[in-house]
């Protein structure tokens, strides 16, 4: 868990992150939730980044957790080109695992990365959240 203040309000920003179990073909990732404070849209944000940079547009995504079903979606990449956000609830994560990640990007091969949630709970709950989006 990381902390910082924003210099224009004083408000602290809590941000949780995990880094995924090991790299693939040499692209680490990490698992980051923060909080998005708007009136209309806020709540809990989940992004996955990476040290790739990706084309820009939409990027394929599939993920798994624990033993659920796994899951796909089409997402576009974060401005930065680095990943991803906004693919999953981070509520959807509580009491779980494990998450599976395999990213599929326009241009290179696939990525595959394994993150352990372990005390994924206690993480949720420190950061300060209001969700005002349905």
């Amino acid at each position: 868990m990381t902390s910082s203040k924003d210099r224009l309000t004083g408000k602290e920003t809590r941000v949780a992150s995990v880094r995924a179990a090991k790299p693939d073909q040499g692209v680490a990732a990490r698992l980051m939730v923060h909080c998005l404070e708007d009136k209309l849209v806020g709540g809990l944000i989940m992004a996955i980044e990476t040290t790739a940079s990706f084309t820009r547009g939409r990027m394929g995504l599939r993920f798994r957790i624990d033993q659920r079903e796994p899951e796909a979606r089409f997402m576009p990449v974060s401005a930065n080109g680095n990943g991803m956000a906004q693919w999953l609830d981070p509520e959807d994560l509580r009491g779980a695992r494990r998450l599976r990640v395999e990213l599929q990007p326009a241009r290179s091969p696939n990525l595959f990365y394994d993150f352990d949630l372990a005390g994924v709970d206690k993480a949720l709950d420190a950061i300060p959240c209001v969700r005002t989006r349905s």
